[in-house]
């Protein structure tokens, strides 16, 4: 295991968001939770964020506009998408601006976990 990170998770779904902090928080991290994209926003200007896990189609300002929107002040910001959808235009705007990877939802917890390690 990675030393204890502090994790920021966007999600809308509120389930969906809260499982994954729960796993996170599980495996002896500091997790942030935001429904929004301006809440993660917020939370990337108000805590050290060492990684976050967004989504990608949310209502009002999706994941991949609020990680650039992060970046402009924290250009070292490590994010990576979840998204259940067909989002390819999104999704190429989210590498092309620094994303680490995507993942499908529903996500495959063993491969978030191998990515934390790897990101650190």
């Amino acid at each position: 295991m990675t030393r204890p990170l502090n994790i920021l998770v966007l999600d809308d779904d509120a389930d969906n968001a809260d499982s994954l902090a729960e796993v996170f928080a599980m495996d002896d991290h500091r997790v942030i939770v935001a429904y929004n994209g301006q809440q993660a926003i917020e939370a990337f200007s108000l805590n050290q964020v060492d990684i976050g896990f967004f989504d990608v189609m949310m209502p009002g300002k999706n994941g991949v506009d609020s990680f650039i929107e992060i970046k402009r002040s924290h250009p070292d910001a490590k994010v990576y998408f979840m998204t259940g959808y067909s989002a390819d235009d999104l999704l190429k705007k989210a590498i092309d601006n620094g994303a680490m990877g995507v993942f499908g939802k529903p996500v495959d917890l063993p491969k978030i976990l191998d990515a934390i390690d790897r990101a650190v």
